[in-house]
Parts: C-alpha cells; sequence; structure tokens
C-alpha cells in the first residue's frame, strides 16, 4: 500500500489499511491512523498526528512551521481528526505556542489552495474551499461555511451554520447562522438554505430570523439587542450559541 517511491519513516505510526503515493514523505514522529489515502507529494511533518479515514490529496504540506516571528523551533503539533477530505496542494501549520496542537476535527471538506495557519481550530463538517487563507488562531464552528479566495484575519472566530461568500476580507466575528456577502463584508440575512440542509425545523429557522432582524436591523446597540433577544425570544440551544456567541467575542461582531 506504500509507493516503491515514498520516503517512510521507520519510527512513524502507520495504521492498517493506508495508502501513501508516490513521492510522498513521512516524517519521523508522525501518527496516521486506519483506512486513510495519502497522495502523491504529500510531506507530512513532525508532530502531526491523524485520525481515521482521511483522504489528503497531491502535494499537501502538513505540520510546517507556523509563519510567525514568535515561533523560535519549540515542540508544536497538528491534530486531524477522521473523515476528513483534504484536497490538493492544501497547507497546514503547526501552532506556534510550546505543547500546543493547531487542530481540524471530523467530517471537514477542505479543498484545492486552502491555507490554514498557526493554532487554528476547526470544528466540524466544515467547507472550506479553494484558496480560502485562514490566519493564525481562528477558530471556525460546526457546519459553517468558507467560500473560495475568502481571507480571515487572526483571531477571528466564525460562528456555526454561518456561511461566508467568495473573494471576501473576514475582520471582525462571524455571529452564527449568518450569511456574509458584498463589498465590504456585510452581514445580509440567515443562512436559511444552510439550515434547510441541516434539517432546522421551520420554527427555529423563524426564531433565528427574529434574532437576525433585533440584532442587525433594529438599530441597537449590542448589548440593548441582546437583552430584547432574551426578553423576546424563547430559550433554545440556538439562542443561547447566539447569545454566548456575541457577548465572548472579543473582535466584535460583523454587521
Amino acid at each position: 500500500m506504500i509507493h516503491e517511491t515514498a520516503l517512510v519513516s521507520k519510527k512513524a505510526k502507520i495504521g492498517n489499511n493506508v495508502r501513501i503515493g508516490a513521492f510522498a514523505i513521512i516524517d519521523d514522529e508522525v501518527e496516521i491512523g486506519d483506512n486513510c489515502e495519502i497522495g502523491p507529494k504529500v510531506h507530512i511533518l513532525n508532530g502531526v498526528k491523524i485520525g481515521n479515514n482521511n483522504y489528503i490529496g497531491e502535494g499537501t504540506l502538513i505540520g510546517n512551521d507556523p509563519q510567525d516571528l514568535k515561533f523560535k523551533g519549540h515542540k508544536t503539533f497538528v491534530h486531524i481528526g477522521d473523515n476528513n477530505v483534504i484536497r490538493e496542494y492544501v497547507t497546514i501549520h503547526k501552532s506556534t505556542t510550546e505543547g500546543k496542537a493547531t487542530i481540524i476535527g471530523n467530517n471537514n471538506f477542505i479543498m484545492t489552495m486552502a491555507h490554514i495557519a498557526h493554532d487554528c481550530i476547526i470544528g466540524n463538517n466544515i467547507v472550506i474551499v479553494n484558496y480560502a487563507g485562514l490566519s493564525g488562531h481562528i477558530q471556525v464552528d460546526d457546519y459553517a461555511f468558507i467560500s473560495g479566495l475568502t481571507a480571515i484575519h487572526q483571531n477571528v472566530h466564525i460562528g456555526g451554520y454561518s456561511m461566508i461568500g467568495g473573494g471576501l476580507r473576514i475582520a471582525m466575528d462571524v455571529a452564527p447562522f449568518m450569511l456574509v456577502a458584498d463589498y465590504p463584508a456585510r452581514i445580509i440575512g440567515v443562512n436559511k438554505v444552510g439550515l434547510k440542509r441541516r434539517n432546522f425545523s421551520a420554527e427555529k429557522i423563524e426564531n433565528i430570523e427574529k434574532i437576525f432582524k433585533i440584532f442587525f436591523r433594529s438599530g441597537l446597540q449590542s448589548k440593548e439587542a441582546i437583552s430584547k433577544i432574551e426578553s423576546e425570544i424563547p430559550a433554545s440551544e440556538e439562542r443561547n450559541y447566539f447569545i454566548d456567541f456575541i457577548k465572548n467575542s472579543k473582535r466584535g461582531i460583523l454587521r
């Protein structure tokens, strides 16, 4: 299952039924789980741990040093979960902070030439489209969709079930369930198509639309809008997630 031209360290831990393509390089301190396919010319560097059932496309580079002047060569990591598709020439850099990891969860689809920088935390069931660039310390919550050629500033938090249109610059946090488009980027509505695809009920979508109108279209300041949401929208997992996201935002909320 390992091509004769691949360079796979005898110290690496390779699971069962793993295919490794031509000219791939697997370094010493690498763990790869079962049923993975590693494409040609992939380079997986020291400190990378990959789970089961992952596909990694040709030319992808995982675990290189962070592009961060603070990094002084100490031991850091990349941890990747299960059932991910990581397509051709993606780059995923390890953490800047000693002992810490850049984290990719489960069931994600990361398309060609996307870049995930140091200390990012990518959740589950996320789509990142071609040429999207994620700077350091970005958190992306479950079921978010980041379109191609999108540039995201460091430390930004992307809320779950949101969708970001292509070719945008995102410098502030994107609230959950929202749809981002236009130039400059702004919230234009609720990601209703995405929510329907994830089997959100009509009642839940209606309440999320009410939250959108209060927070983004009422003209209220953030604290006032949150108070109005808490008093007028019935408590639910979606409402509470939205409120907690807003209250914990460090970069401010994209409006």
